[in-house]
């Protein structure tokens, strides 16, 4: 004590104990009151508390040593030979599993903790050795029944700071040689690499090692915190984890004492790796309905998607078609104010028991996509469509002045042949092709005829110019575009060009004939049979004659009183009626394009 009285110098301030080396100022150490509670009235062992646990933590320029109790004691601090610190704590037990060096390889200042059990005149007194590399300033205070000290290693230069930590691994070598031959063997594993077949030390120590635990009304989580120590493993503790334990345990295997301290204070754990999580019962069983339940929603989730994709391939399986049917009728005005095509109103007819219903045309008091109300009172015939219905014409917005569309919807099927075929004997007109053709859903179907009108261009060559023939189309082409509706319509995409040749202006053009175009594009949705009427083409054909005198109608100016001249103006309508309809679903695989030319 001597020796160490001329190295260290002790200074007592404001009730609180500090150490610090001699030539150390006690301007620069920090002061901490202690709030050291008791009167020093001798209790008995029956009255005593337990040490719970003791910790090592690093705090800003600090290394700290924490003794946890279930109750407030006295205390008091000495020092030891050899840069140690001795606390005494009055009235505290030891658990037989604190009676071990406490060390944290982090540290660089604090060798070890040991706490030791004595007893003086009948009262047990925890003696714990804190090993120090090198004296340093610390303060000692107590919070609540715990006593803290505080170790200031910022005093510490960073010379001294290296050196102590070689030593301190030196030290924890020691501290850990191995007490007996499977110990030996483990250590020869870690420092080779070399894991044991058991799977390592960790399950060596929670597996075999048997502990013995002796707490009265302790803790809950400082008990877990201490198996979870002894055990080598990580264990947390959910927020509803709380709890007085108060067990005695003598050489248990430590899962053993786990699983007997969760089953009797109503809690759970669950492992996954080196973790264990400790929860209620009730906490676990709500967490397995919670998966069970994510399990079935993922379950019914996959089912219903396998269920969507098997309908799929299914409806996929079906390859619906459609036959588009169409007539080409060249006609003559009257036969268009006769059937009810004619641009911007509507038109009823009937023929015996059949009524004829027809929708159409540029309305400038409707916009795209409006409904121009239809009744059929007559219910008799091929009708498709019930009393009430509505026929709609589906205008692109952008026309003006151009050819539009019409629909003659139901049982006007049965009309609108009568009045086709009857055309021709009336000479009101012609039916240029009568051309069907079948596609497949979504598919775009072509139908077309016409001719290759020849041009004459000129190629220089050699200082000449050599006449070179070429040929262009003038075809009547239809193309439809038919898509089945969920709700069983037919919704079509139809364009329709007319390219004719003028061969009256042949003569302008040194014998070019020009083409002249007219083109339709819409979009129109009918009920499965329904009639589509596209119309508007119109031509105009002058006729010319003369009749006269012969000899005299040749005589200059004085012929025209021998002779007279006829011009005849026709005008000619172009008519595409296109009816779609529905094939029964095939199974087998088909050509999903068709073309066809129509001939007359």
């Amino acid at each position: 004590m001597k020796k160490i009285g001329q190295l260290l110098g002790i200074a007592l301030l404001l009730s609180s104990l500090w150490v610090f080396p001699s030539g150390v100022s006690a301007e620069n150490v920090e002061v901490e009151k202690a709030a050291v509670k008791g009167n020093g009235a001798v209790t008995s062992a029956l009255d005593a508390g337990n040490l719970e646990n003791i910790t090592l933590d690093q705090i800003k320029g600090r290394e700290r040593v924490t003794f946890i109790a279930t109750k407030i004691s006295k205390f008091k601090v000495d020092e030891e030979p050899g840069s140690a610190v001795l606390l005494k704590m009055e009235n505290l037990q030891v658990p037989e599993l604190l009676l071990r060096p406490f060390y944290d390889d982090a540290m660089i200042n604090i060798r070890q903790v040991l706490a030791e059990q004595k007893t003086i005149k009948d009262v047990p007194w925890v003696y714990a050795t804190i090993d120090l590399q090198k004296p340093v300033p610390y303060s000692v205070r107590q919070e609540g029944q715990n006593v803290i000290l505080d170790f200031n290693v910022a005093t510490l230069g960073e010379t001294e700071k290296s050196a102590m930590m070689k030593k301190v691994a030196q030290a924890k070598a020691a501290y850990r040689s191995p007490q007996n031959s499977q110990e030996a063997e483990l250590a020869d594993n870690q420092e080779t690499g070399n894991i044991p077949p058991n799977g390592g030390i960790g399950e060596v120590r929670r597996g075999a090692q048997k502990i013995s635990l002796d707490f009265q009304d302790a803790d809950m989580r400082a008990v877990l915190r201490l198996l979870a120590e002894t055990g080598g493993v990580s264990i947390v503790a959910g927020p509803d984890v709380k709890g007085a334990v108060s067990i005695h345990m003598k050489d248990v295997p430590w899962d053993q004492a786990l699983e007997t301290i969760l089953d009797i204070y109503g809690m759970a754990k669950k492992e996954m790796g080196n973790v264990i999580s400790v929860m209620t019962l009730e906490k676990k069983k709500k967490d397995e309905q919670a998966r069970k339940a994510a399990e079935k929603d993922q379950i019914e989730a996959e089912v219903a998607r396998r269920e969507r994709e098997q309908q799929l391939l299914a409806e996929k399986g079906k390859l619906r078609q459609i036959a588009i049917e169409a007539k080409i009728v060249e006609a003559s005005d009257d036969f268009v104010r006769n059937l009810g095509v004619s641009w911007g109103g509507k038109f009823t007819a009937r023929v015996g028991d059949y009524s004829s219903q027809t929708a159409w045309g540029t309305n400038t008091n409707k916009t795209e996509g409006q409904t121009n109300p239809v009744s059929y009172p007559y219910p008799k015939g091929i009708t498709a469509s019930p009393a009430g219905s509505q026929a709609a014409v589906n205008l692109p917005g952008a026309l003006v002045g151009t050819p539009t569309l019409g629909f003659v919807i139901g049982g006007a099927n049965a009309v609108l042949e009568a009045q086709i075929a009857a055309l021709e004997s009336t000479s009101s007109g012609k039916i240029i092709s009568t051309p069907k053709v079948t596609t497949m859903d979504g598919v775009k179907a072509t139908i077309k005829q016409g001719e290759e009108i020849p041009y004459t261009t000129y190629e220089a060559s050699g200082g000449a110019s050599y006449p070179k023939v070429s040929f262009k189309d003038a075809l009547l082409k239809l193309e439809v575009t038919p898509t089945i509706t969920p709700d069983g319509r037919i919704s079509m995409l139809i364009n329709a060009t007319n390219d004719r040749g003028d061969y009256s202006k042949a003569s302008e053009l040194n014998g070019n004939i020009p083409i002249i175009k007219n083109e339709v594009d819409s979009k129109v949705v009918v009920e499965d049979g329904t009639t589509v009427v596209i119309g508007g083409v119109s031509k105009t054909t002058d006729d010319r004659g003369m009749s006269g005198v012969p000899w005299l109608s040749k005589i200059p100016v004085l012929g025209w009183l021998f002779k007279s001249e006829s011009i005849d103006k026709t005008r000619k309508q172009l008519l595409i009626f296109v009816t779609p309809k529905i094939i029964p679903d095939v199974e087998t695989p088909s050509v999903a394009k068709a073309s066809l030319i129509g001939k007359p």
